[in-house]
């Protein structure tokens, strides 16, 4: 998608890549296909100085609320033709197989939303979208599944997830739009409402559409993370030690990413820093098993925007008092963001990778796109920015890896941390990270797993 946004942007091939998307756009026959193609125009717009044809409009033949937004966002007006929308029929018993699509070829989180709503309104939700779901059956009636996925991760062994979009989602995600459009024409369902719910069905996040895949210059040639304890953190020393040389004066705050990936062994790494204050009751030995859940129970950064597609996420940190760990007087610098306009083809970045600065005491935190990377404002000043990189290829990888991605989260100086304690002298700093190692002794069959944590002070 953002290669053929690129495209836009070039005058020698705008005018072939321009005619080649608004023919593909007028071909979708899906409410969820139709606001994939145009998130393309949205970021040529966006990033590459793209004017948006005038064709643009009347090519969208199955608008949704949410293609609405995409394109009041590029200054287009749609006129919307909502006369096929009709509500559930009365007798309509849900199908078997909409239940069965649920948490196996797409997120069970669009019907949760719909369960939420029908019972906040005693309105009948899951079964307006399960019956949108029967009723788009016919879109594709020769293959409403569309293929199947274990045919790309069979031949490379047990335990494996596909990178891959399902028809079947397609489908499910257009139901849910075409429930939220009868809400609002039939049932007073206010815009406010189902435009915010329409960004459920977002297929990019706004603000992380614009990132790109760049492997930054300090990235270990190799990753040699074998060995205890101690020589695990000789290899995370020389990794920080690689960022300082790169940013004088800037602090590594986050590392996520896999550092080895063959067909016999993967290793992914994480590395969060932390600070912490006096009158710890958690001996320093301790102190990486007492905080083990953060890395599976540790509260989210919620978010918000000011537009419902404005590439600027605001974040509201946490206080201080919501951060610190009491028994250890430790808190983390950064922490994951939350769901808020998730990306549904971006699941490789939800939510492990995600990390941005605390920041706690602070009213409000900006994060906006910027040359392939995101920064980190406060009050126009840049704290920190945000880099991910591809890891690994291929259609698949295994269930516990959480990404086929790395991302690395560095600051501009130190303002990120000041303000946070009184005690900031008193402070000291320290890396919680873990070390997720998987093996099989052949090419085919499920992998092993095999946890190390550790906290290392700096």
């Amino acid at each position: 998608m953002q290669e053929l946004a690129a495209r836009l942007g070039e005058p020698a091939v705008r005018i072939e890549t321009e005619s080649g998307l608004l023919q593909l756009l007028r071909s979708r026959k899906l409410e969820a296909e139709v606001v994939e193609v145009l998130c393309i125009f949205w970021i040529a717009a966006k990033e590459h100085g793209y004017s948006p044809a005038a064709e643009l409009a009347e090519s969208i033949v199955r608008p949704s609320l949410l293609s609405d937004l995409l394109a009041a966002s590029l200054g287009l007006s749609v006129q919307v033709d909502d006369t096929d929308l009709k509500e559930v029929p009365k007798g309509f018993e849900i199908p078997d197989d909409f239940d069965g699509v649920q948490g196996v070829d797409l997120p069970r989180i669009f019907r949760t939303s719909m369960s939420g709503l029908e019972a906040h309104s005693g309105l009948p939700f899951v079964r307006q979208m399960a019956f949108e779901w029967a009723e788009n059956r016919a879109t594709y009636p020769d293959a409403p599944y569309q293929g199947d996925p274990w045919h790309f991760t069979r031949s490379l062994g047990d335990g494996l997830v596909g990178q891959l979009s399902a028809r079947a989602a397609l489908r499910a995600i257009s139901a849910y739009l075409r429930a939220l459009a009868v809400a609002k024409k039939f049932w007073n369902m206010p815009s406010k409402l189902t435009d915010e719910n329409s960004l459920l069905a977002l297929p990019l996040h706004p603000t992380l559409a614009l990132l790109r895949p760049q492997r930054p210059d300090w990235f270990p040639a190799s990753a040699n993370f074998d060995g205890d304890t101690e020589a695990i953190e000789a290899t995370f020393r020389t990794l920080i030690a690689s960022v300082e040389a790169v940013r004088p004066g800037d602090e590594l705050i986050s590392f996520i990413s896999p550092v080895v990936i063959s067909m016999e062994r993967c290793v992914e790494v994480s590395l969060v820093r932390w600070s912490q204050g006096l009158g710890s009751s958690v001996d320093d030995a301790n102190l990486a098993a007492h905080l083990d859940a953060f890395w599976t129970r540790a509260g989210m950064l919620p978010s918000a925007a000011a537009e419902p597609i404005s590439t600027t996420t605001i974040v509201a940190p946490p206080t201080l008092e919501q951060l610190v760990d009491k028994d250890c007087k430790a808190w983390p610098l950064a922490a994951t963001l939350d769901f808020d306009r998730i990306g549904y083809l971006q699941h490789d970045l939800y939510p492990s990778r995600l990390f941005f600065p605390t920041m706690p005491g602070l009213h409000e935190v900006e994060i906006a796109p910027r040359d392939g990377q995101l920064e980190v404002k406060v009050e126009d000043q840049v704290v920190a920015d945000f880099s991910y990189w591809n890891a690994g290829w291929g259609p698949a990888r295994p269930k516990q890896l959480r990404g086929n991605c790395g991302t690395a989260l560095i600051s501009r100086g130190k303002a990120y941390r000041e303000g946070a304690s009184s005690e900031a002298r008193s402070l000291r700093a320290f890396y919680l990270w873990q070390m997720r190692t998987l093996h099989r002794s052949g090419s085919f069959g499920a992998f092993s797993e095999t946890l190390t944590v550790g906290a290392m002070f700096v």
